[in-house]
Formats: structure tokens, sequence, C-alpha cells
């Protein structure tokens, strides 16, 4: 399922108050295609995920009656959690 970038931040600021904000995050280094994950671990066990990574995405577009071919650098975040299925979000890079 595709979120909006706001569905997104409500969801996971949600999710981070009813676990009260307390947490630890580990972040793996950028790979060479520009992926990294996040891991917030809380206290109470509960556990949010997120895999970032670039996506460029081909699109026909119209413009003036003319159509051309544009492509645009996304950057997909993928993000669930130890009670919710995954989702995406994407964002213009």
């Amino acid at each position: 399922m595709i979120v909006t970038s706001t569905q997104y931040m409500e969801e996971k600021l949600s999710f981070f108050k009813k676990h009260d904000n307390d947490y630890t995050v580990d972040t793996t280094p950028m790979d060479e295609y520009g992926r990294y994950w996040k891991t917030y671990s809380f206290t109470d066990g509960a556990q949010w995920f997120e895999a970032m990574s670039p996506e460029y995405v081909s699109q026909e577009i119209e413009v003036k009656l003319v159509k051309v071919n544009v492509e645009v650098k996304m950057c997909r975040t993928e993000f669930w959690s130890t009670e919710t299925d995954s989702k995406f979000c994407y964002e213009k890079f």
C-alpha cells in the first residue's frame, strides 16, 4: 500500500507516542546503491522499521498537448512495525 508523506508521519508519530517515545535507533551505513535501514527499538519490546532507497520513475506526461517522457528520482521509504504490515511512502529526492 502506498501512503502520502503526511499519512506516513501521522502513523510514525502515533506509534512512537503509543510506546512513550522511549526508543533507541540503529541506522545502517548507506550501501553503494544509496539504500539504508533504520530500526527503532522501544523499551516495551515494540519495533519500527524503515528501509530507504532511491527509485527512478519514468512517466509519460502531457505538456501543452505534447506527450513527453520524464524520469524522476524518488526516495522510497518502506516502513512497518511489530504491529503493522509494510507500507510505502514516496517523495521527490
